[in-house]
């Protein structure tokens, strides 16, 4: 028989032809057996088996310029010419994947391709195994097979090899969590660090897989829905929502694995969190400057309590809020307030001392001697001397 491969004297064009009769084979559509062997062995492709699998490698990443997947892909098939067991048959399909069809006796050498790929690249390089098939005509289930095992990628994680032997099947998920939402809502507000929140999410999708894994989309959806009903909770200004879009539905749905999501997911919630912080310290800090417009209009006669309810507060949580933003507590503050003011009575009238103590709203003479001594260094008296009064 004349050999067809002889007629391609163009490495490139050879190769070219091979491709294309092999994503023919994979495709479901090939020939009967014998015109396929006929059609590999003219090619210079082995067309004998021992029951055929495929196993695809993929350059896992982010590829922005144009042809670079290509061009890795085109590498790793040369880097595997040299090691892929004789009689195999490589080929690069219409999405920058490598196949190799091997014949199963051979499996042993898939972890050793790993190893020496790993060592070769610095990029993570996943690899799905389908099962093998009895015919060569057959090995498209093989491949889709192995299409499947990659994409299991998304919870294995990347740069590994997945059967398709070992794959759970996808489960349905009922209903979305909201209660989860809330309780990770809650936590994000308690945090004390992003070490917390990371865990928080994790827990998240943990409790979504926890019966199994779901359909991969659904978990876009999923994610996009939690980052939506979480910026609602914490951003009810649209403002302030407008102002924090952090993140981007089209990076989302690109990413490869769970674990790449949660990091995303996380780095939001973290970055969300330093808002939710900004925007409470901006209100604390307007919460505290009333706080003390009130005690300088009415020192005389205003108490925490009274206070606590103009701003509406409880008073425990307006004295702690005081004590962390001013680093003094509620009480000195008030006393602060009232020495400044006798000072400025004791200076400028002629009020006794008694009176000054009363307007300032101490009704012990004494107690406000004793207290005004204590701030300022000096009895009332001796105060108002000093000052030419």
């Amino acid at each position: 028989m004349h050999n067809g491969a002889l007629l391609f004297k163009d490495t490139g064009v050879l190769t070219m032809m091979r491709d294309r009769i092999l994503k023919d084979l994979l495709s479901g559509k090939g020939d009967s057996k014998i015109n396929l062997k006929d059609k590999l062995s003219g090619l210079n492709l082995n067309s004998f088996f021992t029951f055929p699998a495929m196993i695809l490698f993929e350059p896992s990443g982010s590829f922005t310029e144009e042809g670079e997947k290509q061009r890795c892909s085109e590498q790793i098939r040369a880097f595997l010419e040299r090691l892929v067991p004789l009689g195999s048959i490589l080929f690069i399909d219409d999405d920058c994947r490598i196949g190799l069809m091997l014949s199963w006796v051979s499996k042993e050498v898939i972890e050793n391709l790993k190893l020496q790929l790993s060592e070769r690249f610095k990029f993570s390089i996943n690899i799905g195994v389908g099962n093998p098939t009895a015919h060569l005509a057959d090995v498209h289930h093989s491949h889709h097979q192995a299409l499947q095992a990659l994409q299991n990628k998304f919870y294995r994680g990347t740069g590994q090899i997945i059967y398709y032997s070992e794959l759970d099947s996808y489960r349905h998920l009922q209903d979305y969590p909201l209660a989860k939402e809330k309780e990770l809502f809650e936590l994000i507000k308690s945090a004390d660090g992003s070490k917390q929140i990371e865990q928080g999410v994790h827990d998240f999708f943990q409790y979504i897989i926890k019966n199994g894994p779901i359909d991969i989309k659904i978990v876009y959806e999923l994610t996009i829905r939690l980052l939506v009903g979480m910026e609602k909770r914490v951003l009810n200004d649209a403002e302030k929502i407008s102002a924090f879009m952090g993140y981007e539905i089209m990076s989302i749905v690109k990413m490869e694995s769970l674990e790449e999501i949660k990091q995303y997911v996380s780095k939001y919630f973290v970055d969300l969190k330093e808002v939710i912080t900004r925007d409470e310290q901006g209100s604390h800090r307007s919460i505290i400057k009333k706080t003390i417009h009130y005690m300088e209009l009415e020192c005389q006669h205003i108490t925490l309590c009274s206070v606590a309810q103009k701003v509406y507060m409880t008073p425990t949580y307006l004295s702690l809020l005081f004590k962390t933003n001013t680093g003094i507590t509620f009480i000195e503050q008030l006393t602060n307030i009232r020495m400044d003011k006798a000072k400025d009575m004791l200076k400028s009238t002629s009020l006794r001392n008694y009176e000054v103590a009363e307007k300032v709203g101490y009704h012990d003479s004494r107690y406000f001697s004793q207290i005004f001594k204590k701030k300022v260094g000096v009895s009332p008296s001796e105060y108002r001397e000093s000052v030419g009064k």
